[in-house]
């Protein structure tokens, strides 16, 4: 065909090599080996599915790619053998695109990638379609996917963008609905149709000739538009990476000293001021840029757990409905990389202990049969918040303060708040499962989970309603190299309060100090004590005899834990870049790293949860 129906994209392109290949079972095929194809075809794209879930964050992979390319190249052979053509010709459409990016003459990103894993999805479908007999209407649908989708292969491997389908744009834009399509996209490839596709839904009545005319101007439009120049990659040591942002930080750290140096105040001329506001800018973008050098979506992350969520579905029996939203979020890479394990260990939790095992114990709770799991990522100021919640029956808190009685958990408190009682969950080797399953019980999971997001400088809260389900939310930095914190000085010396952990900071009255037997010096602060905690004491500042406490109190707060820590001075808000300590004082509990101030004096970051578990 020729105009409207090939720039659509959506026609069945009968006369063109291959474009007629059935997918039906030949009459002569052998049978015999049908079901043994049928069972490895599956394998060999189930095994596509997690190789490229896996190249999406590892391109480079050899053993992958060519894991991918064997795979279509086995099932090509195995159709070919069988007759079946329509599956042979798309696996060696499919092959040959695999064949230039092993070749480096194609980049397996972008346009390209998601065509390999439309090409997967596609013969998914061919397959099972396969298994329980290819009717007529179902051979029709599949040549015409296939024929759509070879023709973008052929583009991809031309340079060409694959052009926008005119059925699609209409669709997009409301003028007709996916089913008007689908029944058009059917009448359309029948042998004795000589019209386009424009053209009947304009006679049908089911769309304006308006409608069609403005949405052959945006298909051409969009077709003009060359591929884009792809965005060239270019691959970077990590060190040297690392290198580059540390050599980033030492500028910012050296501008924001000449910015703050007091020989320059009251003495500048406004040209200099002027100069140096441009410097501070031209700075600022570079720290900005060197950042977002490290900032990968959550995407991949996300994909995995999508086919994770699905095995676990199928092996607990239970029905789940997977929902992923905020796949863009971007975080640190060293944070997405890490990040894994745990959400791995929290959906099994979920699926496992969250999800009701029978489906009528939902309904009867006016719950649809189905559960639905819910993972979702968003940006909130300098942090990004990756939840997980659950439609099932909640955390069972009797249950989970019967183990913690047992094993010695509850302390003065016999019915503590929630927030303390979830956090058990939390304990190793801490489980109220009463029999262990393939997928939890042994207590093993959740202890990691906390000690991978605790070294990520982030923390999890968790929120539970009986009957209706759990959210676990993960507060997670943006970067790993610069931190949102509070400058304060005690004493001399200088601190950075991450700003995530800071409640409220409010003055020191003296009769809200006191002192509670077994629990040593609280503070009252807003009708609550808080244990006091005198920095300047814990790390030997104290020039002997009882001091004046500072005019101001700093409340910071850990995994629900909350402290007074007396400051003698607010420095102001600002973004450190994190610098390592040397080896003689990593291990000192209550530092997370160190930092050159704007004033050239250094700071030490504070690692909250190591002070939170000094005493209290």
């Amino acid at each position: 065909m020729s105009g409207e129906s090939s720039r659509s994209g959506q026609t069945a392109t009968h006369g063109t090599h291959g474009d007629d290949a059935s997918f039906l079972l030949p009459s002569d095929a052998d049978t015999g080996i049908l079901g043994d194809f049928i069972m490895e075809a599956s394998e060999h794209l189930e095994s596509s599915d997690l190789h490229l879930l896996s190249l999406e964050t590892d391109p480079g992979n050899r053993d992958l790619l060519d894991a991918v390319f064997r795979a279509f190249h086995s099932i090509k052979g195995v159709a070919g053998f069988l007759g079946l053509d329509g599956i042979k010709i798309l696996s060696h459409e499919a092959e040959n695109m695999l064949d230039q990016i092993r070749n480096g003459r194609l980049g397996l990103q972008g346009q390209v990638m998601d065509c390999v894993f439309d090409a997967v999805a596609f013969l998914k479908k061919a397959v099972a379609d396969l298994k329980k007999g290819v009717n007529d209407a179902d051979d029709l649908r599949a040549r015409e996917e296939s024929a759509a989708l070879r023709v973008r292969i052929r583009q991809l491997l031309e340079g060409k963008a694959p052009e926008p389908r005119l059925g699609d744009i209409l669709v997009a834009a409301g003028a007709i609905a996916p089913e008007t399509l689908a029944e058009a996209l059917i009448k359309q490839a029948q042998p004795d149709n000589t019209l386009k596709l424009g053209e009947m839904l304009v006679e049908s009545g089911q769309a304006e000739a308006k409608q069609v005319a403005q949405a052959l101007r945006t298909q051409k439009s969009a077709s003009s538009v060359p591929m884009g120049a792809m965005k060239e990659t270019v691959k970077v040591d990590a060190e040297r990476l690392d290198r580059l942002l540390d050599t980033i930080g030492e500028l910012v750290i050296a501008e924001s000293m000449i910015q703050g140096s007091p020989e320059l105040k009251g003495r500048v001329s406004p040209r200099l001021v002027q100069q140096m506001g441009q410097l501070d800018k031209i700075t600022r973008e570079l720290q900005e840029m060197g950042t977002s050098l490290r900032m990968v979506p959550v995407r991949p992350t996300f994909q995995k757990m999508q086919r994770l969520v699905r095995d676990l579905s199928k092996q607990s029996g239970k029905g789940v409905n997977f929902l992923t939203v905020g796949e863009e979020t971007e975080l640190d890479k060293t944070v997405v990389e890490k990040i894994g394990d745990p959400l791995v260990h929290m959906l099994r939790n979920s699926l496992d202990h969250g999800i009701e095992s029978d489906p009528q114990e939902r309904l009867n709770a006016g719950k649809p049969a189905m559960a639905t799991v819910k993972l979702s990522a968003f940006q909130k100021g300098g942090n990004v918040c990756i939840e997980i919640s659950d439609d099932g029956k909640g955390l069972n808190r009797e249950a989970i303060l019967g183990k913690a009685r047992e094993r010695g958990l509850l302390k003065d408190d016999p019915n503590p708040p929630d927030k303390e009682v979830w956090g058990y969950i939390f304990e190793a080797g801490f489980s109220t499962a009463k029999q262990v399953t393939e997928l939890s019980g042994r207590g093993v999971g959740m202890d990691v989970v906390k000690r991978n997001i605790e070294i990520l400088r982030g923390r999890i809260d968790i929120h539970s309603v009986p009957g209706q389900g759990t959210t676990f939310s993960i507060w997670l930095p943006l970067t790993l190299a610069i931190i949102d914190g509070m400058v304060v000085r005690i004493a001399e010396e200088r601190y950075v309060f991450p700003t995530l952990s800071i409640v409220c900071i409010v003055p020191f009255d003296e009769k809200n100090r006191m002192t509670v037997k077994g629990k040593g010096e609280m503070l009252s602060v807003q009708g609550e004590l808080v244990p006091f905690f005198p920095l300047k004491d814990y790390f030997h500042r104290t020039g002997g005899g009882k001091e004046k406490i500072a005019p101001l109190i700093v409340i910071a707060e850990s995994e629900g834990r909350r402290a007074a820590f007396p400051v003698d001075e607010l420095l102001g808000q600002q973004q450190i870049v994190i610098k390592k300590l040397e080896t003689a004082f990593q291990d000192i509990p209550g530092l997370s790293g160190g930092a050159i101030l704007s004033d050239g004096c250094v700071g030490l970051i504070l690692d909250m949860d190591g002070l939170m578990k000094l005493g209290f």
